[in-house]
């Protein structure tokens, strides 16, 4: 076989074992379903008097399991585990910190509320620990999607601790669908957030972080 006819042929096995190769390492792995959360946001008083002092929220820290785009579940035995094929549109901690500036900013309490990548000093700081965001399942049916905070409020100019709030909330998905527990997991933030956004408070304008309710200090 001549050099020209080497050549000819190869030409023409190389695209045919790329086709094979690029079949073979096609996956029918389903496509991961994204979701996203935007919680009603809570309302400012009336009767708020100007913000004079700011804030700066920090990436919270997880429980175990937790710091992740992964939807968490619980089964009966303690049993940890996410749901397949499906995920938040980001990490858990990030949805959780852009949400909790948006619920400060929105009732007014501190003249500016940031989140730690803005490199500017704050007079307050406010570091939250998420110890719950998983739905939990007692049996087959919906599950109930479990949100529990713990914010630690402390001065920025020396780091001394102000308070700790711990804020929470249940609430029961409509169906055992992603998309019902999806919304679940939307209701309980937003609750939890208003929570934390009213107790959470300069210690001027009130003589501590205002104490939370029994149910929501409840903890695990």
């Amino acid at each position: 076989m001549s050099r020209r006819d080497s050549w000819r042929t190869l030409a023409l096995v190389v695209p045919l074992l790329c086709a094979a190769g690029c079949s073979f390492l096609e996956t029918k792995q389903p496509l991961a379903q994204v979701y996203t959360l935007a919680p009603a946001l809570p309302a400012a008083s009336a009767s708020q008097m100007p913000a004079t002092v700011t804030i700066k929220v920090l990436r919270p820290l997880c429980a175990p399991g937790l710091d992740s785009d992964n939807i968490a579940l619980t089964r009966s035995g303690q049993r940890f585990d996410y749901y397949a094929h499906s995920r938040w549109a980001a990490p858990v901690p990030e949805l959780v910190q852009s949400w909790a500036v948006d619920a400060l900013r929105s009732v007014g309490h501190f003249r500016a509320v940031q989140s730690d990548a803005v490199p500017l000093d704050a007079d307050y700081l406010l570091q939250l620990e998420i110890r719950r965001f998983q739905a939990e399942y007692q049996s087959d049916e919906a599950p109930v999607v479990r949100v529990q905070l713990v914010a630690t409020l402390g001065r920025g100019a020396d780091r001394s601790l102000i308070s700790n709030v711990v804020v929470a909330s249940d609430v029961p998905a409509g169906a055992n669908r992603l998309q019902s527990i999806s919304a679940a997991f939307q209701s309980a933030l937003g609750q939890a957030l208003a929570q934390l956004a009213q107790q959470v408070q300069p210690p001027s304008s009130s003589s501590s972080v205002a104490a939370p309710s029994a149910a929501a200090a409840t903890s695990p």
